[in-house]
């Protein structure tokens, strides 16, 4: 059983690695003048050093409904966008992402580059570097979760002691909470008997603290999920 799994381990790393190796080798063969790359302020709130998932994902996938756009990428810092076209009409493509965007966010949200900056990221762009498409960036998500899920728990630790044990149990109950929330399918809304995901949280924390690991729990979630000045 335990070689059953290790090699099913093993073919999905495979996978994954040849998956990416090929959209990594893809983007290096386009062509820049189909490339089009917009800075953005895209990064996530709870986890500032990565892209918003949530907020990139639902743009993305509509950026690629529309004719003239052939893919549409966010970088790992959610501060650039990148639009490869499927003809070299660089004009209209401009035109249709800033429209796009605009409608989506009630406001201009994307300034185009050029110059030399536009060389910068378009080389890191060719080159396969960590660049993310429609639903890839529910890896960004889960990443998201899980560093919210470990701040929560940082700040309980600062307030009750928990053994190593339970500081890893209730991270991983806690992301896989946030896990559900962000990634959640957009043909499986939440209804309206599911409880609301801070509610969840606290029903984990009273399965596994005492009265004080509560109460800190509670004042770690008043804080919210931003990091505060000194955290992680």
């Amino acid at each position: 059983m335990r070689k059953s799994f290790i090699a099913l381990a093993c073919a999905v790393v495979s996978v994954l690695w040849t998956t990416a190796s090929f959209a990594n080798e893809g983007r290096s063969r386009v062509q820049p003048e189909t490339i089009s790359l917009f800075q953005v302020p895209w990064q996530c709130p709870a986890a500032p050093e990565i892209a918003c998932g949530g907020l990139a994902k639902p743009v993305l996938l509509e950026l690629e409904q529309n004719t003239g756009i052939a893919e549409a990428w966010i970088n790992r810092a959610g501060t650039v966008l990148a639009v490869v076209g499927s003809d070299r009409n660089r004009e209209a493509r401009t035109k249709t992402v800033r429209t796009l965007l605009r409608e989506i966010f009630e406001k201009d949200v994307a300034t185009e580059l050029q110059g030399e900056a536009r060389t910068t990221e378009l080389a890191r762009f060719r080159s396969g570097a960590a660049w993310y498409r429609g639903a890839q960036v529910d890896t960004l998500s889960m990443e998201e979760a899980d560093i919210i899920a470990a701040r929560l728990v940082h700040r309980i630790e600062t307030k009750v002691a928990l053994s190593e044990d339970k500081a890893r149990l209730l991270t991983v109950s806690f992301a896989d909470i946030l896990k559900a929330r962000f990634i959640r399918s957009s043909d499986a809304p939440r209804t309206g008997d599911q409880k609301p995901r801070d509610e969840q949280l606290r029903d984990i924390a009273r399965a596994q603290l005492g009265a004080a690991g509560v109460s800190a729990f509670d004042e770690a979630l008043a804080k919210g999920e931003r990091p505060a000045p000194g955290e992680k």
